[in-house]
């Protein structure tokens, strides 16, 4: 009688383990997510921006123009200050293919191979000769704030704007005017850890005019940056292999570059 009890329970267990899949288990239960005010979001993304102003670094830049296919990939230094400043030295095989500097208002662009410096206001690119090269498209203003971004601070009639999804927190700041209003600014933190991940930079229109991603956080600070400008089609990633925050860099870094012998072209 046991036996034929046993044989029984047996079946049964069988049976029910082909009703419900054999490689089926049981999921485990979500956690919560984690839950923040927009005063805490606010703050951590602060004072981290507050707790950076000098950026020393070294690694690889992939610089892709996706209108015209072309890309370069190449070893870099780096060395970015609060106000714009900024410097970046890029090379293939040891032979330096450019210089980027600058002092906050003006860019210079040396690319020894054609003895040319472009330079212009910090705000201009340099679109007439940006089918030579893909890499004509790095700008200080879209760099900086990568390596060092800035704080939230509402403008005069802007306002400040929280929303949460399952994974990320975004705080964004906007003009209101007569019940309708444009995002300039918004950015991403993810929600467990409260680091930052991204930034979206916006016109007048309400067109994305270039948007910052970061990973690859060690020590306190990301390891990997890529910035976007969607509308010129272009992309350039970071993958920093020494990072250092917040040490001395050389004001010389960010004087005019402009070499004997070489075209000078000024960027409208």
């Amino acid at each position: 009688m046991t036996s034929a009890r046993t044989g029984l329970l047996l079946a049964a267990a069988a049976a029910a383990a082909c009703a419900r899949g054999l490689g089926e288990r049981p999921s485990a239960p979500v956690a919560p997510p984690r839950s923040a005010t927009l005063e805490e979001v606010r703050a951590a993304y602060d004072a981290y921006c507050n707790g950076i102003s000098t950026i020393s670094a070294s690694g690889d830049l992939d610089v892709r123009d996706q209108r015209t296919g072309k890309s370069q990939k190449l070893g870099i230094r780096l060395l970015a200050a609060r106000g714009g400043r900024l410097y970046i030295k890029g090379s293939v095989a040891i032979v330096t293919a450019l210089e980027l500097s600058s002092d906050g208002a003006r860019f210079w662009f040396q690319v020894p191979s054609k003895k040319t410096v472009w330079t212009g206001n910090n705000a201009a690119g340099a679109q007439s000769e940006r089918d030579e090269a893909p890499y004509f498209a790095l700008r200080p203003g879209d760099v900086v704030p990568a390596f060092l971004p800035e704080p939230l601070k509402p403008l005069p009639g802007e306002v400040l704007v929280f929303e949460a999804d399952r994974e990320s927190f975004s705080l964004a700041l906007a003009r209101l005017a007569e019940g309708a209003g444009r995002v300039r600014r918004r950015v991403f933190l993810r929600r467990e850890s409260l680091e930052w991940s991204g930034s979206r930079s916006f016109d007048e229109q309400g067109e994305l005019t270039s948007e910052v991603s970061v990973a690859g956080w060690s020590d306190g600070r990301p390891r990997q940056v890529r910035i976007e400008r969607p509308v010129e089609g272009y992309s350039a990633a970071f993958a920093l292999e020494k990072l250092e925050a917040n040490v001395r860099v050389p004001e010389r870094a960010f004087v005019p570059r402009s070499p004997e012998g070489y075209k000078v072209i000024e960027v409208p």
